[in-house]
Formats: C-alpha cells, sequence, structure tokens
C-alpha cells in the first residue's frame, strides 16, 4: 500500500515528506497552517539500553517492535513523539555521540514510519550542550523531524512541552 507522504529523491532513497514545522515554540501541521494539540500526540519513550545493547551493538528485535508499534499509528492516522530515555551513563562526549548514534540508528529502523513527529531532547544532552550535534546528526537523513524540548532556554525552533 503507498502512501502520500513518501516521495522519492534522485538517488531513489526513501525520503518522507514534512508534515509539520514549528514557529515561535509550537508546533503546526503543514497541511493547514494550524497548531497541533501537543496532547493529541503519543508519547513513546524509548530506553538508550533497550536501543543499544553494547557500545554500537543495537536490538534489533526491539527496533522492529518500535517500528511495528508506530506502523499502526500510521494505519490510524495518529503521530508520536519519540522520547529517549537516559538510563546509561552520560556524561562525555564520548558517551553524548554512542547515544546520539543509538537514536540515530533508531531513526533508520523506522523512518518509514509517518506517525513520527518527531523527537523529544533529553536534558542531559541539553545540559552538555550537545543539542545541536543531536539534531544535525538525525536530520542528515531525517529532515522531516521536528525536535520537542522542556527547556525554555531553547531557541523558537524547538517545539515547548
Amino acid at each position: 500500500m503507498s502512501s502520500p507522504f513518501f516521495c522519492l529523491n534522485k538517488g531513489y532513497e526513501m525520503k518522507l515528506e514534512k508534515l509539520f514545522y514549528v514557529k515561535e515554540n509550537k508546533l503546526y501541521r503543514i497541511s493547514d497552517d494550524e497548531t497541533v494539540d501537543l496532547s493529541s500526540l503519543e508519547k513513546v519513550l524509548i530506553k538508550w539500553s533497550e536501543v543499544e545493547l553494547e557500545d554500537e551493538l543495537y536490538n534489533e528485535e526491539f527496533l522492529a517492535e518500535l517500528r511495528n508499534k508506530l506502523k499502526q499509528l500510521d494505519e490510524s492516522n495518529r503521530f508520536a513523539i519519540l522520547i529517549p530515555v537516559v538510563d546509561k551513563e552520560l556524561k562525555t562526549e564520548e558517551q553524548a555521540e554512542l547515544f546520539t548514534n543509538a537514536f540515530n540508528h533508531t531513526a533508520r529502523r523506522i523512518k518509514d514510519c509517518v506517525s513520527v513527529a518527531g523527537l523529544f531532547i533529553p536534558k542531559e544532552i541539553q545540559e552538555m550542550n550537545y543539542t545541536q550535534s543531536f539534531t544535525e546528526t538525525l536530520a542528515v537523513k531525517h529532515e522531516q523531524y521536528v525536535y520537542f524540548t522542556d527547556d525554555k532556554n531553547t531557541g523558537s525552533d524547538f517545539v515547548m512541552i
């Protein structure tokens, strides 16, 4: 079954159309420029330890189950915020890079899930000033995502929760 949200770029790589945008810390639908009620979005908690069993060893079974759950949301035309949960030590730049790579890998495994509006930026990433690196890494192949935060000091291009 094809979806109106898929398009092919010149390299025949599947990309999802951007469905949302952020303006002044609020989420809007591109289709009608209406604000989105954030309470209507599913919150999907994803523990880092469930994604990455050991450094750069990913739990593909868990990621396949996550994809199936998100595809069910696709079928019911509902959307989700992925909320990464830091449940391993995250104090160094190397650990922040491992965390970022784990969630970039997660994004690759769910790349065809239209239901993913974006990701929440964990406070640990924000406190390390690693937010830009995190979002830029994911944006390389997942530019349709928007990012959510609860940090009032973050710029206006993040959705405030």
